[in-house]
């Protein structure tokens, strides 16, 4: 066809004289709008590559039952935490209730007894579950409950615990056991403890403390001779110091387990606990800490990344807000100035 006819159709019959028409094809993507979108990509492309260099490639994983002596310590310094023991005291008030302790069964491994060690737990202090409507719940493999990032930290814990002891709607409705509602404590469970296993316990501790609002505490056992209790509990100088304290009787550990049950989990209350040297005040983390700021340089553009991330989970790109976190970390990071 003959694009003047064309162009004839769509101008009509108007007068020609003293009139000039001027048409322009403009080729494809040269549009404002392509270009836009086209410039969007790029610097989404330039942030998810920032992203990438910035954040996740510092984050430093720790699993929780593969933590050691190494690792703990790392995790420990990075965290600015010190351990302190605090020693036991004679049980006080006659001879606590008496307490078996539990037969490992040597054809069986730890696992294979969970169901068997969950119930011993439960026959101990089942009234003081009823009566404050809790319950203890063998987390099961692959159900990694605490799992978590560190705030203001390139750090994540990952993986679970054997028990937690918190709300019984967590047995009526499984599905709640993500959510830990009404936590308490948790239950970690060796048959032989070794050093690693207070790491294990100690990066639990850290994770469920995290998590949750409530004060809680970590109970590092072999269901036998060693009860080992530990808790979030002050800071002094720079540095966050989590109590411990160990007893060996089976009958005396229920006891610290019943009493501890039986109080208000509110942060900040203090607890006279059985056997323990001095009343336990049980802090969170969170308000222990040191800031955000005082973690790391770099976090102001961290959280940018992970600001954007999340604005653009919830309402889609916004492309002036990535023109920004690019261009600050443009300014800020030299290293990464190519990517602008």
């Amino acid at each position: 066809m003959d694009p003047a006819d064309e162009i004839g159709d769509l101008f009509g019959d108007a007068s020609t004289k003293r009139t000039i028409h001027v048409l322009v094809v403009v080729p494809d993507g040269a549009g404002g709008s392509a270009s836009d979108t086209s410039r969007m990509d790029r610097l989404f492309d330039k942030v998810d590559k920032v992203y990438e260099h910035t954040v996740l490639s510092k984050r430093t994983r720790y699993v929780h039952s593969e933590m050691n002596s190494a690792k703990g310590n790392i995790l420990l310094n990075d965290l600015k935490i010190r351990i302190s023991p605090v020693d036991t005291v004679k049980f006080a008030g006659g001879v606590p209730t008496p307490a078996k302790e539990f037969k490992w069964k040597s054809d069986r491994t730890e696992e294979q007894q969970k169901e068997p060690y969950r119930e011993y737990v439960v026959a101990n202090i089942g009234d003081v579950l009823t009566n404050n409507k809790l319950c203890v719940v063998g987390v099961e493999k692959g159900a990694n409950i605490l799992t978590v990032e560190v705030p203001g930290r390139d750090i994540v814990l990952a993986g679970r615990t054997d028990m937690i002891v918190l709300s019984d709607i967590a047995q009526k409705f499984p599905h709640y056991l993500p959510h830990l509602p009404g936590v308490r404590m948790l239950i970690e469970v060796k048959k032989v403890v070794t050093t690693a296993s207070e790491f294990q316990a100690l990066s639990e501790l850290i994770a469920l403390d995290i998590i949750v609002t409530e004060s809680v505490m970590a109970l590092l056992t072999n269901l036998t001779n060693h009860w080992q209790f530990f808790w979030v509990s002050r800071k002094s100088d720079d540095r966050v110091i989590i109590e411990t304290t160990t007893l060996i009787a089976p009958g005396e550990a229920f006891a610290v387990i019943r009493t501890l049950l039986d109080q208000s989990p509110s942060a900040g209350a203090e607890v006279s606990l059985p056997c323990f040297e001095k009343p336990v005040k049980r802090q969170k983390l969170s308000q222990l800490l040191p800031s955000i700021s005082e973690a790391s340089g770099s976090s102001g553009i961290r959280e940018s990344i992970e600001r954007y991330y999340d604005i653009a989970s919830m309402l889609g790109p916004d492309l002036e807000m990535a023109r920004a976190v690019a261009s600050q970390v443009a300014r800020s990071i030299p290293t990464l100035s190519y990517f602008s």
